[in-house]
């Protein structure tokens, strides 16, 4: 696994990092409320997608690089209560992306757990559309590049945006745009490359006017934060999140303010660093990061978020001893 730690990295993370305080926060603390969990015993490293005020989530594993999950599941909000759909019919896996446009969701990449850590037939390239009237799976154009563990993505004006992930040998600044109306199996278009330093578990955070991309692994936990412009393909640094770095955070939308949760430092493989619990909001028009408090549960990572009518839900995920199965929400 090639690793590469050049000199001006420490540097620039060193200048980054100085400067990224929390700002003082105009909102009192988050608080949570328990909702439903899910079935069974909980689940780390899935997906979770948002169709007519409904959530989703799919795939994940049940234990540390096991018990690898195909299965797909319906919240209801109105009564907090869990349906299980058609299940996905690829391959099992872990780190997968999600978006939805129009309507239908479309789930793909991540990785193969089955096949081992470090190896780059373990990448999964296909592509599958969920229609949930019909509850059914249809399989779309595959990815065109190998980089698909722990990618980060966002759609804009009915596109979907895939950037930055791991073959099983190295990290990837790749950035690919699918357009899932032309064609009968949609179209991928490589457009400019992230850039910053490859990396992979990185977070996308977005509302209708202004898409980010930050955090993840690199060699080093990353703490930067980016601006994307989907008109131009251009990016712009903002403000980095305050702490030293992240990877396997999960972040949500609620009326357009961007919200960051959870992850972990990853502090090497003799300690494994730490789980984190914080929540993070990002000021769009200051381009500031506030503290709002934390889960009231464990820390965690590759936890699951999605918004619903208004109101933000986090849960699921793994710290360092156990999967996890809780959910909570939340109003801001």
């Amino acid at each position: 696994m090639k690793f590469i730690k050049p000199t001006f990295y420490f540097l620039l993370v060193l200048l980054l990092s100085s400067c990224n305080n929390a700002a003082n926060s105009p909102y009192s603390t988050i608080t949570f409320n328990k909702m439903t969990p899910m079935p069974g015993n909980g689940r780390a490293s899935a997906v979770a997608f948002v169709i007519d005020n409904k959530a989703y989530v799919a795939l994940g594993r049940t234990a540390v690089r096991s018990g690898s999950l195909n299965d797909c599941w319906q919240y209801d909000p109105m009564d907090s209560s869990w349906t299980q759909k058609a299940d996905f019919p690829g391959v099992a896996r872990v780190k997968a992306t999600a978006a939805v446009v129009n309507g239908k969701a479309y789930v793909g990449l991540g990785f193969n757990i089955a096949l081992g850590v470090y190896n780059t037939d373990a990448c999964l390239k296909d592509f599958w559309m969920y229609d949930p009237i019909a509850n059914s799976w249809t399989k779309k154009a595959d990815f065109p590049s190998n980089y698909t563990d722990a990618c980060a993505g966002f759609v804009f004006e009915n596109k979907i945006y895939v950037t930055s992930g791991f073959n099983g040998s190295d990290f990837n600044t790749e950035t690919w745009k699918y357009d899932p109306a032309e064609g009968e199996s949609g179209t991928w278009t490589k457009l400019k490359n992230f850039p910053g330093p490859a990396r992979m578990g990185g977070i996308a955070g977005a509302n209708k006017d202004h898409y980010y991309f930050g955090t993840g692994y690199w060699t080093f936990n990353a703490n930067d934060w980016w601006e994307y412009f989907p008109m131009n393909d251009t990016w712009t640094q903002r403000k980095s999140m305050p702490g030293n770095g992240r990877e396997n955070a999960v972040s949500l939308t609620i009326n357009d303010r961007i919200f960051i949760f959870s992850g972990r430092h990853f502090g090497g493989n003799l300690t494994g660093g730490e789980v984190k619990s914080d929540i993070l909001e990002y000021d769009v028009a200051r381009n500031i990061w506030y503290e709002r408090g934390n889960l009231p549960a464990s820390g965690r990572e590759n936890a699951l978020a999605f918004t619903l009518n208004g109101k933000g839900y986090i849960g699921f995920g793994e710290n360092d001893t156990e999967v996890l199965n809780d959910l909570w929400s939340f109003e801001p």
